[in-house]
Formats: C-alpha cells, structure tokens, sequence
C-alpha cells in the first residue's frame, strides 16, 4: 500500500509539473488584415498574449469576413464556429440589446478615447444586463474599443446643409434618426457594403471615421469630407471569446488576455489618431475636398446632440429594455469621470492605459 500510495504522490507530483495544454485560438474580423485596429490593435496584442503565455496560446486570424460578415460573427463564436472575433453590436442588436442602446449614443462621443473608458468601466463593471446578455449568448467579453469622431463623406460634392439634404447616407447606430432629422435619408447597411454602394450610386454618402479613407478605400469613391465631427462609435467588442473556450483556459491564459486588454484599447484609440491625419492628408493632396458645412449645419446638428440622450432612453424603454433610463444615466456619469481621466493624461498614451488598467482592469 505505501509503495501503490509512493506511486501516487510521485504521479502527481508528475501532473502538476507538466505546462498548461497550449491552444490554438482562432479570430474572426470582417474587416481587412491592413484596417486599423487589426494592423495596430489586434495583431500586436495577439503577439504579447503568445509571449505572455510561453507560447501556449497561438492565433489563427481570418479576416476579411472569411468566416462571418458583421451579422454573423457574434453567433459563430457563440455556436464555437469560431473560438474568438470583433463583434460590433449595432449590427447584432437583437442579441445584445443593451449593449447596442449604449453605444447608439455615439453623437455625444466627442473623444473617442473618453468612450472607450467609458464603455469599459460600463460593460466590465457596472452593466448586469450587459453580462446577462453575453451569457445568453454563450460569449465572454474582454475589451471594448472606440473609432475616432465621425465625419460625413461623400462621393459628390455637397458643401452645406442644404447640398447635403436628400442625400443617402449610411449613418451608424443612434445617427440614424439624426441625419434623418436634419434632412438627409439613412441607408441601413454594413461597413462592409459601404463601398460598393458608394461605388455604385446607391449611397450619395457615408458617416465613418476619416481613416476609412485608406482602410476601406473610401478614398477612391469620395470627392468631400465634412469637417463636423458628428460623434464617435465605441461599440466594438474587439475580443469576444465563447464562454466554453475560455472557461477552459488555465488562470495564466487568462491572465495573458487579461493583462493585455488595456494597452489593447490604448494602440486601437491612438493608432486612429494617426491613421486619421496621414488619411485625410492623402486625400486633399490627391484633389479631395475637406468641406466646412457652414453655420446652419453646425446648429441642426448641435440640436440633435441634445436630443440624442432622450431619445436613446425613449427608444430603449420601447424595446422593452428594462432600467433604460438608470442604465444610460449610469454610463453619462462614466463619461463624465472619463473626460477628467483624459484631460488629466495630457495626451499621454502611457497615463491612459494605466488608468484603464486601474480604473478598469484591475477590478475585475
């Protein structure tokens, strides 16, 4: 019996040495391998998880919507198609309603990196409904990112407000009902048929970051720019992992997506900055316009920035989301606190991923 229990220890001894078993991850997008947050966000966290983890955690990316379109990502990481993707919320809002009411605030997003603190402070840590409909969806959400402020682009000339009404547009999430409001009339498609459509005459214009200039090539289709920045988007979940497959993962996995997240966020909101100037400045010096819309345009818009909260609580109540008003009240007090944190980093990138990892990270 001593030897059998001898053989036991020893047994163990040799199970608990042995490493964490090493995995392979795969990760889908929709966007290219060269778009932003791909080039400048998720590719080099994918590299530090490697290292963070000796190796025992790889990728496989497909991108390019090689496996799912914006409205199918969320449900082949949920059914284990996929082991992780980028998922934006505004394109499954059935499935994470509450999620989709938050960022559908995007007009009052006048920095995007107040946003993304914001929506991670919110989802991480003070959103039960939030979680209840990850779950529900069999996914675990681990960081959200934010584009910078939007800006109108056109494939024709417009120039004001009255040039700019009755044209078709793609306005995102919450923009919707406001472009609508000033005159023009939305179109309800993806980031991913953008061009095309463009292309093709059945949108006149577009509302996305100035970025998208080169990561969707919207510089080949467009002739003018608005200078007005109508908001900025913060509803990616930019790693969205099925609950099973995390679940598996040994604590030091996890810790090396963990320990990741906020830096992640910080190269995604910075790397837009970035993106954004060498965009536009690649634009005019091939003959684009950048447009200033003139007075009445900046004041149409600005009433519809004041409307947008009220509306945003309105419409989610008629979605039957309960707690609609306390849910965004709770997420105007974030972006409060968030436009303090931003304006005491000075513009440090290094100051506002530690308040990420200290606001944030370190408290989940």
């Amino acid at each position: 019996m001593k030897t059998i229990a001898t053989a036991a220890v020893a047994a163990t001894l040799c199970l608990s040495a042995l490493p964490a078993r090493a995995i392979e991850l795969t990760y889908g997008s929709y966007t290219s391998p060269t778009h932003t947050t791909n080039r400048l966000g998720i590719f080099p966290t994918m590299e530090r998880i490697e290292a963070d983890s000796n190796g025992e955690i790889t990728f496989e990316p497909f991108t390019g919507g090689a496996m799912g379109g914006p409205k199918e990502l969320l449900g082949n990481v949920s059914n284990s198609v996929l082991d992780s993707a980028s998922v934006v919320d505004i394109y499954v809002k059935s499935s994470l309603p509450v999620s989709a009411m938050i960022s559908s605030m995007m007009a009052i997003g006048g920095d995007h990196r107040v946003m993304a603190g914001a929506m991670n402070e919110m989802q991480l840590l003070n959103c039960p409904a939030c979680e209840e409909e990850r779950a529900a969806n069999n996914v675990v959400g681990l960081s959200w990112s934010a584009i910078s402020p939007v800006h109108i682009i056109c494939r024709q000339e417009a120039g004001d407000l009255a040039g700019l009404q009755a044209r078709k547009i793609m306005a995102p999430s919450g923009l919707g009902p406001l472009v609508q409001a000033i005159g023009m009339t939305p179109v309800s498609i993806t980031t991913a048929e953008m061009y095309e459509a463009l292309n093709r005459g059945q949108l006149d214009c577009a509302v996305g970051s100035r970025a998208w200039l080169d990561t969707y090539n919207l510089k080949d289709v467009a002739a003018e720019v608005i200078t007005v920045p109508l908001g900025s988007y913060f509803g990616v979940m930019n790693w969205t992992i099925n609950r099973d497959v995390w679940d598996a993962l040994s604590p030091g996995q996890q810790q090396a997506f963990k320990g990741n997240m906020a830096q992640n966020i910080g190269d995604i909101v910075w790397a837009y900055e970035a993106d954004d100037e060498v965009a536009i400045k690649a634009f005019e010096e091939n003959g684009g316009k950048v447009v200033d819309p003139g007075q009445a345009f900046v004041d149409a818009w600005a009433e519809q920035q004041e409307a947008t909260v009220a509306l945003t609580i309105e419409k989610g109540q008629a979605d039957g989301i309960e707690d609609a008003e306390a849910i965004v009240t709770t997420f105007l007090g974030l972006v409060d606190k968030w436009t303090g944190i931003v304006a005491d980093a000075e513009g440090s990138k290094e100051a506002y991923i530690k308040a990420l990892q200290t606001e944030v990270f370190d408290k989940i």
